[in-house]
This record gives C-alpha cells, sequence and structure tokens, in this order.
C-alpha cells in the first residue's frame, strides 16, 4: 500500500499541475523513459468533456454527500485524480504514473483486485466506486461483487459496458487488435466482454437496479441496490458460464439490449440518486 498525498498542497499551490504544464511535462518524461505524472486539473469548472467518469462520479458524490472512493484499474490516474472525494482508495497491478504524486487522501495498492479484496479488513467500507480493470467479464464480475460486499448504501459505475462493434468486444486485447488490423480498421477502441455482467445482472440479480449511460461519453453502467439493506450474493458457476454463450452480435444485433436500460447521463444520474436518497 502507498498512503500518500503530502506534497499536494504545496504542488497545487505552486501550480506545477495545470493541464498546460502537465503536458508538457509528461512529454519530457516519456522521451526520457519515465513513467508520466497524474493529469490533475484542480477544481475544473466546467469538466472537461473528456472527462466524462470523474464528471458522473462527481455529482453522485456532490448531490448524495459521499465521502469515500475505490477506482479498481486506475492506469493512468486521470479519472482517480479529478475525483473530489475525501478519501481515495486505488488499486492496480501496473499503475501508469508517479505514485509520489498522488493526489491528498489517498491509499494505492499496487496489486490485483483480487489481491486487494483478499486483504481487505471486513469491516471496510466505501460510499462509491469507479471499475475499470481486467476488461473481461469474469473478473469485472467478481470486482462487481467484491466491492458490493464492502459498499455501504452507494453505488458502483462500471465501465466500457457497450461495445462499439464486434471487434471491440473480444476479451483478447491483442487478438481484439488483430482482428480490427486484418477487416482494414482503423483505431484501437477495446472494451472486452465486461457487456456480460449486464447480463448476469439481469438474469440473476433482482436485488439491483441499474442504468446505462449512452451519451456524452463512453457508455458506462451505474449500479446500486434497490434496497439499502440487500444483499448481494454471486451467481453460481452454472448460471455464470450460461452467460458466456450468446455473443455480441445476438445481444446488440438491434443496437444497446433493453435489458441494459440505456438511457442518457442526466437521467440515469437522476434516477440513481432519486433512489439513494429515500
Amino acid at each position: 500500500m502507498i498512503d500518500n498525498g503530502f506534497a499536494r498542497p504545496f504542488l497545487d499551490r505552486w501550480g506545477l499541475f495545470r493541464a498546460d504544464r502537465t503536458e508538457g511535462i509528461n512529454g519530457l518524461r516519456s522521451i526520457a523513459g519515465l513513467l508520466p505524472l497524474l493529469t490533475y486539473r484542480p477544481d475544473p469548472d466546467p469538466m472537461p468533456d473528456e472527462l466524462w467518469s470523474p464528471r458522473r462520479l462527481n455529482i453522485l458524490i456532490r448531490e448524495l454527500h459521499l465521502r469515500s472512493y475505490l477506482e479498481i484499474g486506475v492506469f493512468e490516474g486521470e479519472t482517480f485524480a479529478n475525483v473530489k472525494a475525501r478519501r481515495r482508495y486505488g488499486v492496480d497491478p501496473s499503475p501508469l504514473f508517479d505514485a509520489v504524486l498522488l493526489p491528498r487522501g489517498s491509499t494505492f495498492a499496487v496489486m490485483t483486485s483480487d489481491a486487494f479484496f483478499s486483504t481487505l479488513r471486513a469491516s471496510k467500507r466505501f460510499d462509491v466506486a469507479f471499475i475499470d480493470g481486467l476488461h473481461t467479464f469474469e473478473q469485472t464480475y467478481r470486482d462487481v461483487i467484491n466491492t458490493f460486499s464492502h459498499l455501504r448504501s452507494g453505488v458502483i459505475l462500471i465501465d466500457d459496458t457497450v461495445p462499439i462493434d464486434e471487434y471491440s468486444a473480444i476479451p483478447d486485447q491483442e487478438a481484439s487488435y488483430r482482428a480490427r488490423d486484418e477487416a482494414g480498421l482503423e483505431g484501437r477502441p477495446w472494451h472486452g466482454d465486461v457487456w456480460r455482467v449486464v447480463m448476469l445482472l439481469d438474469r440473476h440479480h433482482p436485488e439491483l437496479e441499474w442504468r446505462t449511460m449512452i451519451d456524452q461519453g463512453n457508455p458506462q453502467t451505474l449500479v446500486w441496490r434497490r434496497s439499502r439493506a440487500a444483499i448481494v450474493t454471486a451467481a453460481s458457476n452454472e448460471e455464470i458460464a450460461l452467460v458466456t454463450h450468446p455473443t455480441y452480435t445476438d445481444e446488440f444485433a438491434h443496437g444497446v439490449p433493453n435489458y441494459f436500460h440505456p438511457t442518457s447521463e442526466s437521467a440515469a444520474l437522476a434516477d440513481c440518486i432519486s433512489s439513494l436518497r429515500d
């Protein structure tokens, strides 16, 4: 565990981490073969359009008065650095940033999410979580179940639940890239088969509610308990195996399936906030 952020007040005051300076610094660090710094924007108002994850999370944090945030799959740390939570916990086995520059109130675990949850004390609780780790159905579902066991009455935001095509839905990243190249398509979008998590929610989790945001950024799915006392238990191995049978083409032939509860960002956030306030 890295418990840090002590230098952040001084760094903010000096203005070293405004977006323009950060880009230049990271360019030089890249040439030198060094890890980039966290892309941190002190109190951006409004939040830039490309930062849809922290924008959505910050609305939930503000409206529901949430304080403790967990992020699984931090990568370069841009979402982690720009979420306005009093306490932030990050998990990633291979973070691509300089950990000494974590935001204030941060604790970071350089390990897999499975290892993190296996060492976490049973009484530890979070208010809100963002899951953006390994883009496979099995791992993401395991992260969802483990997170709910440590979630108060809050909400989970799952990234990459709507692939853009059959190539981005291939679970293996390199295989996805090869298939796209062979098809003569440009770009490197990759979502894996995280979408199967939503299918399993629909089949096995009546105790949960969810909305999939399909506008104003990357599609993501908000998930929360229908009632505060609801217990979230994992599906059986047999039920999990059944969800691996349908293909992306089967499920998305006519667009985002209805069981995803696809809607706008504003409507999804409003539904979640209203439900958790009741």
